[in-house]
């Protein structure tokens, strides 16, 4: 597939296949993720939308099934598709979702949802220590069943690489600490905020980018433990 240049223009152009679907309730339709902002990767990246109608149902997402497929051939992820309401209702249970959107977006039809939206103190700490120590038990699950596959192995660790980068952007934004962008020094500020030792997260991007499954193998304990410390630090918060 070729490599999309401009993904803010071709948004708007899905925006206007999406306001045909849905006459006067089509309310906004917003670009979020990379294709917002500089990080974009033209070969390789998918473009993200919201959009937002004046109600939600089945009925409602299945006028644009034909448009939604046509995008997706395009490189654009299915939409995401919301209303106002539970937009409102929801911001208390995916803080880390509506503040990693509110971060990086464009809007490309209709109003900005994301203005004027308020993300807790405490709603947002809470999801940071439920995700943390969920995804601990699931790193620790994921060694024992993977650590005879190194296949397996450097795939998990890499997983947990990304999955973790959502979360610290968020527990930097709790602290009110600047948010780097790649991901290395993105963990190397999180060592420093929370008082940890951040060697075993450098470690850990070594051996995911090397390959070597010795590595893999042999930075996984180390890595275990820096996330059970920090969950040890979120309890403090």
């Amino acid at each position: 597939m070729s490599a999309i240049r401009n993904p803010i223009d071709l948004a708007r152009q899905a925006a206007l296949d999406f306001k045909a679907c849905y006459p006067g309730d089509l309310l906004s339709v917003i670009v979020y993720g990379s294709a917002a902002g500089p990080y974009f990767d033209a070969k390789k990246s998918d473009v993200n939308l919201l959009v937002v109608l004046s109600s939600l149902s089945l009925a409602m997402l299945e006028k644009s099934r034909a448009c939604q497929e046509k995008w997706m051939k395009k490189r654009f992820a299915r939409p995401l598709f919301m209303d106002k309401d539970y937009i409102m209702r929801s911001l208390d249970a995916f803080p880390i979702e509506f503040l990693a959107m509110k971060d990086c977006y464009a809007v490309v039809f209709g109003e900005d949802v994301f203005k004027d939206i308020t993300i807790k103190h405490a709603d947002l700490r809470l999801q940071i220590e439920r995700e943390i120590k969920g995804k601990w038990l699931h790193l620790m699950r994921g060694w024992l069943e993977s650590k005879r596959d190194p296949v397996r192995l450097r795939r998990l660790l890499e997983i947990s690489l990304k999955d973790f980068s959502h979360i610290f952007k968020s527990l930097l934004h709790l602290k009110e600490l600047p948010i780097p962008r790649d991901g290395k020094s993105l963990f190397a500020a999180i060592a420093t905020a929370c008082g940890i030792d951040g060697r075993a997260f450098e470690e850990a991007f070594a051996a995911a980018k090397s390959g070597d499954k010795n590595a893999v193998a042999a930075v996984f304990p180390a890595y275990s433990s820096a996330i059970e410390s920090l969950s040890r630090v979120i309890d403090q918060l």
